[in-house]
């Protein structure tokens, strides 16, 4: 059950190549007149906000209403800074998984909608990961090996925080470490169950590290 109740009818704020997972921490620039009046508007509510990614092919069409992908993720405002300008900085982080049913008529100039709430996968109990989660921070690390300054030490480090995560947040992080955006990123978020995600995953971790000459050592020492 979710900390922080997602109400039926939520702002959305379409984006580009943008997907927001449960459990990740998305920094987003609010500039646009009537997204800060959306935030402002949520800070007064409910503090939420649903991300939904703009369908390829619409992106020029943002300043106005382009057709968005029917699932999204609803975001709780953690963090804000209004700057004096009227702009915002904030840091949303994914709450729930949920399908716009519906886009109301408002009065206010940014879109509103009815969701179904769909939860998120993880939310579900999965006795069999523990296998798959061995292998996806194995082949976390070896992509990270290289690719993170400060060498081994460092790597190996950051293996061993991640390794203490749950198994959402482990997700949300490999997305996030591998840069995934768009519609690699929304078949993350509409996968049926965390089962799944993590085959994505681990499917774009085995291309790119094997994409790079690294080898996978699938019991590593930090994990013992």
């Amino acid at each position: 059950m979710n900390l922080v109740p997602v109400p039926d009818v939520i702002p959305i704020f379409p984006l580009p190549k943008t997907v927001l997972l449960p459990g990740e921490v998305l920094p987003l620039h609010v500039f646009e007149p009537r997204y800060r009046q959306m935030v402002r508007d949520a800070l007064d509510s409910h503090g939420i906000i649903g991300m939904v990614q703009i369908l390829p092919g619409h992106e020029r069409e943002q300043p106005f209403d382009p057709p968005v992908h029917d699932v999204g993720c609803a975001g709780v405002i953690a963090r804000h800074r209004e700057m004096e300008d009227g702009r915002f900085l904030i840091w949303l982080i994914g709450v729930e998984r949920f399908r716009i049913t519906g886009e109301l008529r408002t009065l206010t100039q940014y879109r509103v909608v009815s969701i179904a709430h769909e939860g998120s996968p993880e939310q579900e109990p999965h006795p069999g990961l523990g296998e798959q989660r061995l292998h996806l921070l194995a082949s976390l690390t070896a992509y990270m090996d290289g690719k993170v300054e400060g060498g081994e030490v460092v790597v190996n480090d950051l293996a061993r925080q991640l390794a203490q995560v749950g198994d959402e947040p482990l997700a949300a992080a490999t997305a996030q470490i591998m840069g995934l955006m768009g519609e690699r990123k929304q078949q993350l978020l509409e996968a049926s169950d965390l089962e799944e995600r993590y085959r994505v995953l681990q499917g774009e971790l085995d291309l790119a590290v094997a994409g790079a000459g690294r080898l996978i050592e699938f019991k590593p020492k930090f994990l013992h």
